[in-house]
């Protein structure tokens, strides 16, 4: 049997430098402020809302990038209260995300913009379904963040200017194939839908202490493509392995805020160059990044518990994603069987 190393290797293209910068602007300012105040709620909350901007920064002129931006930020606000008002016992919460799941695998392949969205929205449905209270002191600190994302992409625009493509992976052209009826199929959709229910109501029955992550690994992994959603599982489970031992050994060694907080501006600067170069070096940085934040408003103790929650979570993700694809995608079963089928050996 062949080993997958091959979907390790560095891919070619531009390094998005000026993202990174944007990102690591965004976390820096209302993460350091949050930790000058001795806000660990707004630590969290400022930093994730940094991200936001680069995250969802898919270039283009000022006006596209900032409307993509606006529409992600109303649908995943939506999601977040939904999701909040649902809460974990509520029959409509399994309803609701069958129903977006499906959704969003119907229009799989319309654009990565509106594929992003749709996907962060479902995550906040599930993130804020699970959150018993919702820490009001996070809240500005959070607005801030997004602000000062979004400052960053307006500079941004202003010492790069650059026109929009013609074929630019955006709203507008989403909107377009839409509503020219492109669509990935209700098949895929079903196994979609059926894939982030499943491993939600998997993860609950378990009584996993974040079903949300399990779910998680199902939404961005899963693709019409079946070889691409092979490679992206793999590429996951690598990164986000990495990712929990890189954060490991930053938190064993480092234990002073001030140098923790460092990391994570640093591992955001980094993320937006690890996708450019590999899905798994993404999953890595953004891993990371994101226990290092519990590190620091939780404490060394309580984030230590959280990398082995993060492993059992993406492992048993992968595991549901992978059942799915099987049943569901035909090209994901055929590229399986064919890399597992050991050549025969040619006679003498």
């Amino acid at each position: 049997m062949p080993y997958p190393f091959h979907l390790l290797r560095w891919r070619d293209g531009a390094l998005p430098w000026r993202q990174a910068v944007c990102a690591a602007l965004g976390v820096a300012v209302p993460a350091a402020l949050a930790l000058h105040l001795h806000e660990p709620a707004g630590l969290l909350f400022g930093a994730v809302g940094g991200l936001y901007a680069s995250l969802l920064d898919f270039g283009g002129s000022l006006r596209h990038r900032l409307l993509t931006q606006a529409v992600g930020l109303a649908l995943v606000v939506a999601s977040a209260a939904l999701g909040h008002w649902l809460g974990p016992q509520h029959g409509l919460l399994f309803l609701v995300l069958a129903v977006l799941s499906f959704g969003i695998g119907w229009l799989d392949g319309s654009g990565i913009a509106v594929e992003t969205i749709l996907r962060f929205a479902a995550l906040m449905l599930l993130v804020y379904a699970f959150v018993p209270v919702l820490p009001a002191q996070g809240l500005p600190f959070f607005a801030l963040g997004i602000g000062v994302g979004l400052l960053a992409v307006w500079l941004d625009s202003l010492l790069f200017p650059r026109a929009l493509p013609r074929r630019h992976p955006g709203l507008r052209n989403a909107g377009r194939l839409i509503a020219a009826g492109h669509n990935a199929g209700w098949l895929h959709a079903s196994g979609f839908s059926l894939a982030v229910t499943g491993g939600l109501a998997l993860a609950l029955w378990l009584d996993y202490q974040r079903p949300a992550w399990v779910a998680a690994v199902t939404l961005f992994v899963i693709r019409p493509d079946g070889p691409d959603s092979l490679r992206r599982l793999f590429q996951t489970v690598f990164g986000t392995l990495a990712g929990v031992a890189l954060a490991w050994l930053i938190g064993r060694y480092l234990q002073q805020p001030a140098l923790l907080l460092g990391c994570v501006v640093v591992l955001a600067f980094l993320r937006p160059i690890a996708l450019a170069k590999n899905l798994w070096a993404q999953a890595c940085t953004l891993t990371a990044l994101i226990l290092l934040l519990f590190d620091l408003t939780l404490g060394h103790a309580a984030s230590l518990l959280l990398l082995h929650e993060r492993l059992l979570d993406t492992l048993l993700g992968s595991a549901v994603a992978l059942l799915c694809m099987l049943l569901f995608n035909r090209q994901a079963r055929r590229h399986l069987l064919d890399r597992l089928r050991v050549p025969s050996t040619p006679p003498a």
